[in-house]
């Protein structure tokens, strides 16, 4: 029976180790997929990502070239260009009420406001990211409501 438990233990304990490093070997690239997948259907314009590095045990991210494209009806292509962003906070205020930022650096930053009569891209992409978190707010409400029906 120890032998068991042992083996179950050890087991499970290689498996979290092989979890944990994994998920910091391949954050990065889930993140850049993401932002590349989910940014364009938010802002509705196109996103590029050049590289994302994430170091969960120092608390340190960075985003490497960074290109939010403008929604349709603009002339210029792009609305934002970021050379590279990183910031590093204290891992241990993760968990806590109040995350504490130790350091942020912004290198070579680029934003084009394309205006006119009936507004511009910056107002544009912001309201398009409002649209769709009020969405999201109604069927979080409408499926609180449903839950507190059917209870």
């Amino acid at each position: 029976m120890k032998k068991i438990l042992l083996f179950f233990v050890v087991g499970l304990s290689v498996l979290v180790v092989a979890v944990v490093v994994g998920l910091g070997i391949f954050i990065g690239p889930i993140v850049k997929a993401g932002v590349e997948t989910m940014g364009p259907k938010i802002t509705q314009g196109p996103i590029k990502l050049e590289a994302v590095r994430v170091s969960l045990l120092s608390g340190s991210a960075m985003v490497k070239g960074l290109v939010v494209g403008n929604p349709e009806g603009y002339k210029t292509s792009q609305a934002i260009k970021l050379g590279t962003a990183s910031i590093k906070v204290d891992p241990l205020s993760v968990f806590s009420d109040k995350i504490v930022l130790q350091e942020i650096h912004v290198i070579s930053p680029e934003i084009t406001y394309d205006g006119g009569l009936k507004g511009n891209n910056l107002s544009k992409i912001l309201d398009n990211v409002n649209a769709l978190a009020k969405k999201d707010e109604a069927a979080v409400s409408n499926t609180a409501t449903a839950a507190k029906d059917e209870g």
